[in-house]
């Protein structure tokens, strides 16, 4: 199969073209992506500044006088760790800070300090260490807004001249030095052992309490129960004594209730012959016991 020359050409050269197109393109021209910058430098020097997003020109990178360089101006962080200070009682305490920033003056960035990057660093460490000095330490231990509110305002303050917006500062980070941490945990420690004393004692006092009161409540039904009973009782006495046969009987059942039988001794009478022999065995008895003829004597007489 023999191959076309021209169209094998215009399968090549097309592509090839196409692509050469698109690197002279994105490297000769100036476009502001969205959220940036563009700083058109002529001679060394600020010439011209585009906010605006787009194509700034397609042959722009031709002229050799000219530079050109694109910031970004979206919102960034940057996090700086073991950032030393002291708290109110002179132990040393490291901070991790988090800074939010944002390039609001590209120019002032690049132009107004040598490295940005560098000044925000050196602002930051400067500006804890010194707005944090001598803080009380409960403030590090809950990170308690309070603590960088003057923090945030001196390093936006300071950052404001090189064109940066420093929108917060947070502290990520506490770190105490291992002596102290140890306190702190051994304070921490008695205070819940204090805390729960406390609560098993209120407990036992509570339910003491509560026991008192249910007793004093259960014996106040009691009590009443047993009025009641007896009110209940004295209403059937009454409805009793109306009716004499029944209240009779009932008199005749309460007395032999109340005889004990280990100590009642029933008498039938004696058998035919028996009397006799007991009395002969009961005088004998009396005979025999001076101590009966003691007692009986005093009643003959």
């Amino acid at each position: 199969m023999q191959l076309d020359t021209p169209m094998l050409l215009a399968a090549v050269g097309v592509p090839a073209v196409l692509l050469l197109i698109i690197f002279l393109f994105k490297r000769l021209a100036v476009v502001t992506p969205e959220g940036h910058e563009t700083l058109s430098l002529r001679f060394g020097k600020l010439h011209h500044r585009t906010t605006d997003a787009g194509l700034v020109g397609a042959t722009k990178r031709l002229v050799p006088y000219d530079r050109w360089i694109t910031v970004s101006r979206q919102w960034d962080d940057r996090i700086y760790r073991e950032i030393e200070t002291n708290d109110h009682q002179g132990t040393i305490v490291k901070v991790d800070l988090r800074v939010t920033f944002r390039i609001t003056s590209a120019d002032k960035a690049l132009f107004a300090v040598d490295d940005w990057e560098s000044a925000l660093q050196s602002t930051a460490l400067h500006e804890t260490a010194a707005q944090l000095a001598g803080k009380d330490r409960n403030l590090f231990l809950r990170s308690a807004p309070e603590l960088v509110e003057h923090l945030t305002a001196s390093i936006r303050k300071s950052m404001t001249t090189y064109g940066i917006e420093v929108g917060d500062v947070r502290i990520m980070n506490v770190e105490f030095r291992p002596e102290v941490t140890r306190q702190m945990f051994e304070t921490v420690a008695a205070k819940l052992e204090v805390a729960k004393a406390e609560y098993e004692e209120k407990g036992r006092n509570d339910a003491a309490l509560l026991l008192a009161r249910t007793e004093q409540q259960v014996a106040e039904l009691e009590a009443r129960a047993k009025t009641e009973s007896l009110k209940a009782v004295g209403r059937a006495y009454q409805q009793l004594r109306t009716r004499s046969d029944v209240f009779e009987a009932y008199e005749h059942l309460y007395r032999l209730s109340q005889l004990d039988p280990t100590r009642v001794v029933s008498f039938d009478g004696f058998d035919e012959g028996e009397l006799s022999r007991a009395a002969l065995v009961e005088s004998d008895l009396e005979r025999d016991d001076p101590m009966a003829n003691g007692l009986r004597s005093p009643g003959k007489a």
